[in-house]
């Protein structure tokens, strides 16, 4: 099944795509990965570097998958607010997942200085956009708890708004510490740079059909008929991961993106951050180093590739028209249209670990909408897991963790 449909700008001129083969023979590792895009690749990095044999399958080319779809936002802040984490988790936590999203950028960008072929990390400030004055007052509280838990945030009114980012809307807040990324090239990058140690495999065109697990470790056949032997197996197949990997936290959705031809760069100093709003489904916002726009949304719950590539050209319109009501003055028609499928949790939150209690067989599913930041975070705690190191953070993140709700007030006399 295609994951997405339309032309992502990241495919117009793409780099050399990576020489793998397809599997052909059994093979033996100490962990197998299934799913060779950013999650996969960052994943099986931080293996290699703990000393690991890692075999990787993708049933198609490295990256082509949702990578491929991906804006490349990375914020720490996950799709739910710091408020609803809370009410969920608890602060200590909706603390904790502040601060691993911070460390994993931090992290990703130190890794973008050090791969071949790909430009440096840019660092982006993060404004999140109140839709109405409802949501203006929520963003107030927002800013407190923000700051309660030891993050730097900047409350803007509509004024400044006007001032400094040229739109209008009720208020925002202005946060640093994200960045953006071509997800696709540097997917690339960090395969190019791991197939140089010995310890990695790396095989594309090749689908996973079956999968069993003993007490010594889980077994692998493809659709050729061959074998795979690990004593451990990562999922980091995205939404395709279902097939393997189970949880009621995780619902499907379709996103859309339309893409403007390159502008004068002067034009575009207002934008020159990482832009998201409250409503739901939310816009997003981002520029590339060569000054084009990147503005998506309109988010659709996942009946069918037929029918999310149907509204491809409608969700393209309503884009251009959302953007042209928020900054008339820089209204666009879309040079790139894309929609590809993503899964996102209900509470927000990435599903990384077992797939079940004991098991061998891990995920690595950066669900929502800064899965990257997800990915990096799951590459230090499955690196954990497989090789049997205690982290206290997994329980954040496990495929049945529970959910505190809100205990109902009583009614009025």
């Amino acid at each position: 099944m295609d994951l997405r449909s339309g032309k992502p700008v990241w495919l117009d001129r793409p780099p050399p795509p990576v020489r793998a083969p397809a599997l052909k023979r059994d093979v033996e590792c100490d962990v197998a990965i299934i799913g060779a895009g950013i999650t996969g690749a960052l994943v099986a990095r931080s293996l290699l570097a703990a000393g690991l044999r890692v075999v990787v399958l993708d049933r198609r080319n490295a990256g082509r998958g949702s990578t491929a779809a991906s804006t490349g936002l990375l914020m720490y802040q996950p799709d739910s607010s710091l408020a609803e984490i809370t009410q969920s988790h608890g602060r200590a936590a909706a603390k904790r997942v502040y601060t691993l999203g911070r460390d994993a950028i931090r992290e990703l960008r130190r890794l973008s200085r050090e791969l071949s072929g790909y430009p440096a990390m840019v660092a982006k400030r993060t404004l999140y956009v109140a839709s109405n004055a409802a949501d203006s007052r929520k963003l107030t509280r927002e800013c407190a708890r923000t700051r309660r838990i030891g993050f730097p945030v900047t409350r803007l009114t509509r004024q400044d708004l006007e001032a400094e980012f040229h739109f209008s809307r009720p208020a925002a807040l202005l946060e640093p510490g994200g960045a953006q990324i071509d997800a696709y090239r540097f997917t690339l990058a960090v395969w190019q740079d791991c197939r140089s140690q010995r310890r990695l495999r790396l095989y594309q065109k090749t689908s996973v059909t079956q999968m069993s697990e003993d007490p010594d470790g889980v077994t692998l056949r493809t659709s050729a008929g061959h074998r795979v032997r690990a004593s451990h197996v990562i999922v980091a197949a995205g939404y395709e991961a279902g097939r393997w990997t189970k949880t009621p936290l995780m619902k499907l959705n379709s996103t859309y993106v339309i893409a403007s031809e390159p502008m004068p760069a002067t034009r575009l100093v207002p934008l020159r951050c990482l832009m998201w709003d409250t409503a739901r489904p939310y816009f997003y916002l981002r520029t590339t180093p060569d000054h084009r726009i990147i503005f998506g949304g309109m988010d659709e719950p996942f009946a069918s590739p037929s029918r999310r590539d149907r509204m491809l050209r409608s969700k393209t319109r309503a884009l251009e028209n959302q953007f042209a009501e928020l900054f008339p003055a820089l209204a666009f028609k879309a040079a790139f249209a894309w929609t590809g499928t993503f899964a996102s949790t209900r509470d927000g939150l990435p599903c990384i670990g077992p797939a079940k209690p004991g098991s061998r067989i891990f995920a690595a599913l950066g669900y929502g909408g800064n899965g990257i930041t997800f990915s990096q975070i799951a590459a230090r705690l499955l690196t954990d897991l497989c090789l049997g190191r205690t982290n206290s953070d997994l329980h954040l993140f496990r495929l049945d963790r529970p959910l505190r709700r809100r205990p109902r007030r009583p009614r009025r006399a």
